[in-house]
């Protein structure tokens, strides 16, 4: 079966067939207050708007405004400097938003990550985290740096418990990963070799220590796990191009867009997030936005002035989806 995406109609001759009876003999029936067209079927006598089957229907708010709303907040903006740009209460943001989150989970599932989806290289590390009760925490994240994709995420504590329920979503991968790129945390070498090893075979992988400092190369202190050289390691990092030596640069790279974007995140920001709930969704839209929208700079093709003028997204690159989505699209997909 061919999967499609579904949009709200763009121009008002297009008529819809009618949601609840799917009748083609719909008329149109004036405007809303905030100018959304309505229509009535003349088979059953339901009334709906062009909005219907969507996170749109039924909000004083036009597209626009919500388009607007969603952007900043993937963007960075504070969610409670909101309500006077909107002129609504920061209750329905938060409602406006956490739907956006929960239509963002909907198209994740419907496209899914491809079966022949296996990543050359996952780079494991971790981005600390502070709630406004004082406690701490920690998401752990794998990072695919060659297609700039966030496989998965978890948030917790700095523990082996919390990190063990990320390895259990890598297991997919076991047996057919070329290369891991790791810090120097204990845990995940009994991971690594439970969850992505077969039997006696490890998948190679690279230990940056960030608490070890060699004077002499100016630089961390950097080997290979499970009998394999650092040099060994090193001409394979530069075999699959993302980079020249042992280091989780690419993701701390990621880490430092994050707490640019995320504005709970932002160093010194007196905006912390108040609950953990809350939190793992604002990042999880965070990563949406990040593979599924966002072209990347260096996926995409540029011009000579190195503007990207063809965007690619890390889902793109994946073979996940087959064109670049607008927001718009995602927001107003539905599965028929």
């Amino acid at each position: 079966m061919q999967r499609k995406i579904f949009m709200l109609k763009k121009e008002e001759h297009e008529i819809p067939t009618c949601p609840y009876c799917n009748s083609g003999d719909v008329v149109k029936y004036g405007f809303q207050k905030n100018r959304v067209q309505r229509y009535r079927c003349s088979a059953c006598g339901k009334i709906f708007n062009q909005r219907y089957g969507t996170l749109f229907y039924k909000r004083h708010l036009n597209d626009e405004e919500i388009l607007r709303m969603v952007y900043l907040f993937l963007t960075g903006y504070p969610m409670s400097n909101m309500p006077p740009l909107f002129e609504v209460t920061e209750k329905t943001v938060r409602s406006i938003l956490k739907e956006v989150i929960l239509q963002f989970q909907k198209f994740k599932d419907f496209v899914a990550l491809p079966a022949d989806y296996i990543p050359e290289v996952i780079e494991v590390d971790e981005i600390y985290i502070k709630m406004q009760s004082k406690k701490k925490f920690y998401g752990w994240l794998a990072y695919d740096p060659k297609n700039k994709y966030v496989i998965d995420f978890v948030v917790g504590k700095r523990d082996d418990e919390t990190l063990e329920n990320l390895f259990k979503k890598l297991k997919r991968f076991r047996g057919k990963i070329k290369l891991v790129l790791i810090d120097g945390y204990q845990g995940y070498e009994k991971f690594i070799r439970k969850y992505l090893g077969i039997k006696a075979k490890k998948p190679v992988t690279g230990v940056i220590n960030k608490s070890r400092f060699n004077r002499k190369t100016g630089k961390f202190y950097t080997y290979g796990l499970f009998g394999v050289s650092g040099k060994t390691i090193e001409k394979i990092i530069q075999e699959l191009g993302i980079g020249k030596t042992i280091s989780t640069a690419l993701i701390e790279n990621l880490n430092s867009f994050i707490r640019d974007s995320v504005q709970y995140l932002v160093r010194r920001s007196k905006r912390l997030a108040r609950g953990i709930d809350w939190l793992i969704d604002v990042l999880s839209g965070y990563f949406f936005f990040h593979n599924y929208l966002k072209p990347h700079w260096s996926l995409s093709e540029r011009s000579s002035k190195n503007w990207i003028k063809e965007g690619v997204t890390p889902a793109m690159a994946c073979g996940i989806t087959s064109v670049h989505h607008s927001l718009y699209e995602i927001l107003t997909f539905h599965q028929l």
